[in-house]
């Protein structure tokens, strides 16, 4: 308490006042309930919700309760209400996904445990393009800015999706899709500005070309401010970019539709002078010649550059080739097959002695090929669904990546449902290759009196990691207005990759120690489950609370890091309320477990909204109110990480 008490707090008056204006609305709230229902909390009521149609578990539209797989839906009324300005914070509410900030410009994210800035078990799609960086394994969440506006849901299976997705989809898949732009026509203008979130805005236009096709186009900005170092003063790690994208959607017929889209991303970082750049362009053509058969075929390129003074400068570019098709088999079978390809090409330079660069280009193959069969054994209440993905690629050969599942509805309000299947992580190019050796400790002497640096670097005796994974669960809506989603889990790891001991030494001015990465036949396993209770009291008011439990053993030095990488408990409290026609609030506590050096924490967000017509709304939002700041992430690897600090900031919207 005596070093929060000490921290220096420039804005204090403004922040009360305006903290204050939002307790005052939830003091109103008793008042407001009263009095009758006045406007829809959504779009959709929950029962509509329910009957959704999500893509990502079998890439076929299915509804949301017949799913066999723990999946939670975001839709964009809730994106928006979130308050968030960014995607990984909106993606903190979803059970069983872990989200930490471990600086201003950088998240950890993963579903069900290994959790660390370099979390590589999770795979990240936008409109079906891969932003999962063969470089490392993982996602840099800084490079992926989206106008939230434009997100028309985002579906999260905890749970690997491998296949139909295909390596690296292991403990889950976020699958992001965007709207169209026939939903998108006229002009969305929205600027905010706040102390954390310090200044930002996006500008989008939709049009008409002609009766068949429609665009629109954006362009954004915004500017971060530091994060807090444990004894209160700025971290140094203020960020802030500018983005842009166009999008064209070409209806020939009901049943075809031509997307083509394409977009960039310039972000940059005071501390370590980091700046990033992505590109990136789109075509998919789908049709469809009957309701149970249809093909859909794609193809994006996409290129990634970063310069890090701590690390190396890279260049990534990737093409990605991708077709499937869906017929019926009978009145039982539905089949959906396909065939990918998908082509990587690393380039590094040297920029500092951290990262010494060995080979300046390094390249991926990756061919795919994958078959599904949904089989009706009793249409509308009994479904089995098994499948394969069979992938080469140029580190370990063949991969084979076998998954059943199975949903039972006893009644039109329930489904029980079970998985089990076998999910792979190919290795990345920092772990095969020996293209580059990162600095890895303090230098020390070696033999003949010499002083050597230790560096982590890439071996080809590297296997892929496995993953063998049971899961359960239920879902089960007694009313309109309530719904309960309950998964449990056992996951059996295998080939898990750590760090050997030293392998060699190579002298020079100071010399280098190789610390190879290795799979040691290290294996491991996390088990647990996610429950999700929403109800919602009225049209105007949804309430939903949901417990994470996570239980990770992982034996061997190597990967003791990870066991308290991932919090135990989650909770999440979430209340999202129109008090009037032109007034709506929306608050959610979270409680998150203490990680191995990082205490639990307790912290709100509120969200106060005034809705002027159809065409302005102003918003006054406020995050991590609970605290001065906290921490959220340890260190990991020399990654330098600070503390979330309580931010709030005001938002305008015009529509029109």
């Amino acid at each position: 308490m005596a070093r929060i008490a000490t921290l220096p707090r420039p804005s204090t008056l403004r922040r009360r006042s305006l903290i204050a204006a939002l307790c005052a609305a939830l003091a109103a709230h008793h008042e407001v309930l009263a009095h009758p229902t006045r406007a829809p909390y959504a779009d959709l009521s929950l029962e509509e919700l329910m009957n959704e149609t999500v893509t990502s578990v079998s890439k076929r539209e299915r509804k949301l309760s017949d799913t066999a797989a723990a999946i939670t839906v975001l839709s964009n009324d809730e994106i928006r209400r979130s308050g968030a300005t960014h995607l990984a914070d909106v993606l903190r509410v979803v059970p069983g996904l872990n989200v930490a900030s471990v600086s201003s410009n950088e998240w950890s994210v993963s579903a069900r445990g290994f959790n660390n800035v370099f979390a590589n078990k999770l795979l990240v799609l936008v409109d079906g393009r891969a932003v999962y960086s063969p470089l490392f394994a993982g996602v840099h969440w800084d490079s992926l800015r989206l106008v939230l506006e434009d997100v028309d849901r985002v579906e999260v299976i905890r749970g690997p999706g491998s296949t139909v997705w295909g390596a690296n989809a292991v403990n889950g898949v976020i699958n992001v899709v965007t709207r169209d732009a026939r939903d998108t026509q006229g002009a969305h203008v929205q600027a905010y500005a706040g102390d954390v979130e310090r200044a930002g805005g996006d500008v989008r236009y939709g049009g008409r070309i002609d009766d068949k096709t429609y665009y629109r186009v954006r362009a954004g900005a915004f500017a971060r401010d530091d994060f807090r170092l444990p004894d209160g003063r700025p971290a140094g790690d203020s960020w802030q970019g500018e983005h842009g994208a166009v999008r064209i959607d070409h209806h020939p017929a009901d049943d075809a539709k031509l997307v083509w889209q394409a977009g960039g991303t310039s972000v940059g970082t005071a501390r370590d002078a980091t700046d990033a750049h992505n590109v990136h362009t789109l075509a998919r053509l789908t049709k469809d010649w009957s309701e149970r058969s249809g093909i859909e075929i794609q193809a994006y390129y996409d290129q990634a550059r970063r310069n890090e003074s701590r690390r190396a400068n890279t260049r990534i570019d990737t093409l990605d080739l991708s077709a499937q098709h869906s017929f019926g088999l009978g009145e039982q079978h539905d089949i959906t097959w396909g065939l990918g390809y998908r082509h990587a090409e690393t380039r590094l330079a040297q920029n500092n002695f951290t990262v010494l660069v060995r080979d300046e280009r390094h390249e991926s193959h990756l061919g795919s090929f994958f078959i599904q069969d949904e089989f009706h054994l009793l249409p509308d209440r009994l479904t089995l669904t098994g499948g394969v993905k069979v992938e080469h690629n140029n580190y370990t050969g063949f991969e084979f990546q076998p998954g059943a599942r199975a949903a039972f509805k006893p009644t039109a309000r329930q489904t029980i449902w079970a998985a089990s299947s076998r999910a792979v992580r190919t290795p990345s190019v920092l772990e095969y290759s020996d293209a580059f050796a990162i600095a890895a400790g303090a230098p020390f002497p070696g033999p003949g009196g010499g002083i050597f640096v230790p560096r982590l670097v890439g071996s080809d005796d590297v296997r892929s990691e496995e993953l063998w994974a049971t899961e359960l669960g239920y879902r089960f809506q007694p009313t309109s207005k309530v719904h309960l989603d309950l998964a449990v889990f056992y996951n059996r790891y295998e080939n898990l990759v750590g760090i050997g001991g030293i392998s060699g030494f190579a002298p020079g001015t100071p010399g280098t120690a190789e610390l190879p990465f290795t799979n040691h036949e290290a294996a491991g396993e996390t088990r647990g489950g996610e429950i999700a209770l929403t109800v919602s009291p009225a049209s105007s008011w949804r309430i939903s609370a949901s417990y994470s439990l996570l239980f990770v053993d992982l034996p061997g030095a190597d990967a003791n890091p990870y066991e308290r990488a991932s919090p135990r408990n989650q909770v999440v409290l979430r209340s999202s309320h129109d008090l009037t026609r032109r007034l709506g609030l929306d608050a959610q506590l979270r409680y998150v477990d203490n990680l191995h050096n990082v205490p639990a924490y307790l912290t709100a967000d509120l969200r106060l909204a005034y809705r002027h017509g159809d065409h302005l709304e102003f918003a006054l939002v406020g995050r991590n109110l609970l605290q001065d700041q906290h921490p959220e992430q340890a260190p990991f690897h020399l990654t330098p990480v600070s503390e979330v600090p309580r931010g709030v900031h005001g938002s305008l919207t015009w529509r029109f």
